[in-house]
């Protein structure tokens, strides 16, 4: 799905694997510097492995975002849980769009699919962002890594708008 800004939007591939841990391991070496501290950096990144993306036995919508043949962003949308799991961008393209352009197509997806209320734990560099895009603030959370480290984030929440969008069941 074509996008403007010359971004492209698609469904991740068992292929795009290795790519969307770099991107990952990117984002948070370097956008979550300063928020965290270097160990609670240190151990988040040294977790991430690309084995971990697009785990068969846990279907996910995971999209892509591409800037020419370059993937710039990832996201993951758990519909079933009405969790969005994941939404990161690699560091040169923050502000341009990507983050942005991947929240609205995984939002559409989950309200397409009924999704009612669409939650999420924000890092603490990412909150303002989600607040930007109509997430509402519920709770300080904290994200277990290890058990001598657990990340501080923020328990967000959105509520599907009234014109979105849903599938209906089939009449017969």
């Amino acid at each position: 799905m074509a996008v403007a800004g010359g971004l492209h939007l698609r469904p991740a591939r068992e292929a795009d694997r290795r790519t969307l841990w770099r991107i990952h391991t990117r984002a948070v070496e370097t956008l979550c510097v300063g928020v965290y501290a270097p160990h609670e950096v240190s151990t988040w990144v040294r977790l991430l492995k690309p084995e971990g993306y697009l785990q068969p036995d846990k279907p996910r919508t995971v999209l892509v975002a591409e800037r020419g043949r370059r993937m710039v962003g990832f996201g993951q949308l758990d519909a079933r849980a009405g969790e969005l799991e994941a939404l990161y961008v690699v560091p040169d393209e923050v502000g341009r769009g990507v983050g942005s352009t991947l929240l609205a197509a995984l939002e559409s997806a989950a309200w397409h699919a009924g999704v009612p209320l669409l939650g999420l734990d924000a890092s603490l560099n990412a909150e303002s962002f989600y607040r930007h895009h109509g997430y509402v603030w519920l709770h300080a959370a904290r994200r277990p890594l290890t058990p001598e480290v657990k990340l501080a984030c923020v328990r967000m929440q959105k509520r599907r708008p009234a014109t979105a969008p849903r599938l209906e069941p089939a009449t017969p």
